[in-house]
């Protein structure tokens, strides 16, 4: 019999720090200095050709960008050779992930002449470093350490123009791009040389409207699409695409024959709470009880699809997805700042609509700077299929917000499911690694599946379980029904639009039923906890799978289970042992244990190969009386045969969930140990 039975919190209590032995054998080198002397030096040799050929103006300072693969050995971050880097003058200035058939292999879990995932490195510096670089390769003298750093490398080239260029050919006719540099808000004299030579071939860059996040800029560049790979010749280029429009989600709305009953007089539980939803607007004073509306400089002027868009998601937010039978509405769990941020007549004075991209963000970047909101929403994003290689500057900057781990944010992953693969992958900014990516099932019952419209993954690494989970979006067979207050009816939808705030409003009603502190994390962690997915549907379409559609879903657990809770801050090279409570009483049958760790990092969108700057490593001691550990969240347990698994058992991943059963007589678990490393 189900029971509202307590969730235990301050599990922090049973953990304790401890040191780690991280002691191992020397690393294997497949290749040996004189090796590397013959195949890198040839390589340099044509590197330092080409780049003396390019002309001035595609140089910066004088200065080249190549790309320097490593061995698919040396992937971690501690074996990046920023210390050879750095004695030849030269800088790394961003990351990609990449294949490679190495000349040899390090270890027998690699099979020879087969294409292995590994990181391609973006090297900048003048001329001379790189020929001191080579220099370096063939001195007698040279340092043990930087010898071993040559060892680590499987090719040094030029970064080509074709390497940056990502416009088709279905897409030549666009008048906007989005060129990416390699620029930090340092680096201003790199945006003006690019934006004197993106002139010098007819083009014009909107550098007023760049958009810098950490050591990337992005720029607005009004150039024919066909003549992208002149712009992708300038060094500091790191990828040319076509400017996306801005989505704004769900699909058709129809009007119910139900009249809709009169709205609740009561306030919302919580009135402390801030939830922010970016979006379309309100237009109307009705939900005013519970929601305040501002409009955004450039939002002024709107229509009635952008207003049926925000009505709904915030109806979602408010009151979930509504039962017409019901003779009331459910009670707000809080009040919410709806920001009316997009508009029709968001465009470049000549109809271009790439302001709605640049100048929208800048503006959600300023709330989240000034409100810093507990809950966020966003239903609108760039209308594109995520990138393996390259950070959209939406999932960027917004995910850089969200490293503190103070903000739960739910994202919609889209709606064009139905497409060929990748135009059916997840769309930014859904693939950030510190929000909830929200995709949708078709209905509430629980023989669900996922809706077909609804976008889906895998994500990139770190991010491959995108989206994180679905939630009931509607569909023919049964529509997400809102309140539509612009005609004081229920409306019929459906769309990963609603999807998503309907699930962020179950997480703002696990905060606030529960009256010992929780924290955002621990709310997200909670939500992903209680996903549930069937064994035969695809971890890539459905996440970690439906996520609670009620808070009743989480506060309540049969009474043969107990769930605790978790809360603290672990540092970086820290180490800690977590004691996992179990009873004493005499057991039959077996022992299941489920465990969903989340955790908030800080990012690096120049290296998308890296892009968390923070992993967790997680062992389970199954045995009180035996030190013997095993992985518990590794890749091969995490992810199902369909998802290609990086390496390092997926540690770069900011939510780990998995669930294992144990024999009664060999189930005494004793701890988990973690250990979180930069």
């Amino acid at each position: 019999m189900a029971a509202t039975n307590i969730i235990l919190g301050y599990g922090e209590t049973l953990t304790h720090p401890f040191k780690l032995d991280r002691g191992s054998g020397d690393k294997k080198y497949p290749y040996q200095i004189a090796e590397q002397r013959e195949s890198l030096g040839k390589q340099l040799g044509r590197l330092l050709e080409g780049q003396q050929s390019q002309p001035a103006i595609v140089k910066p300072r004088g200065e080249s960008v190549a790309k320097f693969t490593l061995h698919p050995a040396f992937l971690a971050k501690t074996h990046h050779p920023n210390g050879l880097l750095k004695a030849s003058g030269l800088r790394c200035v961003g990351s990609r992930s990449a294949y490679v058939v190495p000349r040899k292999v390090a270890s027998t879990r690699q099979k020879s002449g087969e294409s292995l995932f590994t990181a391609a490195l973006y090297v900048a510096g003048p001329d001379e470093a790189f020929r001191r670089l080579t220099d370096m390769l063939f001195s007698t003298k040279i340092a043990q350490t930087h010898q071993k750093a040559f060892c680590r490398f499987e090719l040094m080239q030029l970064f080509a123009a074709s390497d940056k260029n990502f416009v088709d050919e279905g897409t030549l006719n666009q008048p906007t791009l989005e060129v990416v540099l390699h620029a930090s808000a340092q680096d201003d004299d790199i945006v003006k040389a690019f934006a004197r030579y993106a002139e010098s071939l007819g083009g014009v860059a909107d550098i007023a409207r760049a958009l810098n996040v950490s050591g990337l800029t992005f720029v607005p560049v009004r150039l024919p699409a066909a003549k992208a790979h002149g712009l992708s010749a300038f060094q500091f280029v790191r990828a040319v695409r076509v400017m996306p429009s801005l989505r704004i989600g769900g699909r058709e709305m129809r009007t119910s024959s139900i009249a809709a009953p009169a709205l609740p007089a009561l306030s919302a539980i919580d009135t402390s709470l801030k939830v922010a939803v970016f979006d379309g607007g309100i237009g109307h004073s009705d939900l005013s009880a519970w929601v305040q509306e501002t409009v955004m400089p450039g939002a002024e002027s709107t229509s009635a699809a952008y207003l049926h868009h925000g009505n709904g998601v915030t109806s979602s937010v408010l009151f979930g997805p509504i039962d017409e039978a019901a003779k009331t509405f459910p009670r707000p769990y809080a009040n919410v700042h709806h920001y009316r941020c997009i508009s029709p007549a968001l465009a470049t004075p000549d109809g271009i609509p790439d302001a709605d991209l640049y100048d929208v963000l800048k503006h959600i970047d300023n709330v989240l700077k000034r409100e810093q909101p507990e809950f966020v929403n966003l239903s609108i994003g760039p209308y594109m299929p995520m990138n393996d290689d390259e950070v959209h500057p939406w999932t960027a900057l917004i995910d850089s917000h969200l490293a503190s781990g103070k903000t739960f944010a739910a994202v919609a992953v889209g709606n064009d499911g139905e497409k060929e693969w990748p135009e059916s992958r997840v769309q930014p900014p859904s693939d950030m690694v510190n929000a909830l990516a929200v995709g949708a099932c078709d209905v509430t019952a629980s023989g669900w599946d996922r809706a077909p419209y609804s976008s889906h993954g895998p994500g990139r690494s770190p991010g491959m379980v995108k989206p994180d989970g679905v939630g009931f979006g509607g569909s023919e067979k049964q529509p997400f029904v809102v309140y539509n207050a612009l005609t004081g009816q229920y409306a019929h939808t459906s769309g990963t639009s609603f999807s998503s705030p309907a699930t962020l409003r179950t997480a703002i009603g696990v905060k606030v039923s529960l009256n010992s502190p929780l924290s955002l994390l621990a709310v997200r962690a909670l939500m992903s906890h209680h996903a549930t997915r069937p064994k035969a549907m695809l971890m890539s379409h459905v996440g970690h799978g439906r996520f609670p559609q009620s808070v009743d879903e989480v506060l309540t657990c049969d009474d043969n289970e107990v769930r605790v809770i978790y809360q603290g801050t672990l540092q970086a090279g820290q180490n800690l042992r977590a004691l996992i409570p179990f009873p004493t009483l005499p057991l039959n049958g077996r022992v299941t244990l489920r465990a969903t760790l989340c955790f908030a990092s800080h990012t690096d969108p120049e290296h998308a190969v890296n892009y968390t700057r923070a992993g967790l490593t997680v062992m389970l001691r199954p045995k009180k009386s035996q030190k013997k550990t095993v992985t518990f969240f590794s890749s091969s347990k995490m992810y199902t045969s369909e998802l290609e698994a990086r390496m390092d058992d997926q540690k770069w991943e900011t939510t780990l969930k998995h669930e294992q059963r144990f024999n009664v007589v060999s189930s005494g678990c004793k701890l988990i140990q973690a250990a979180i490393e930069n």
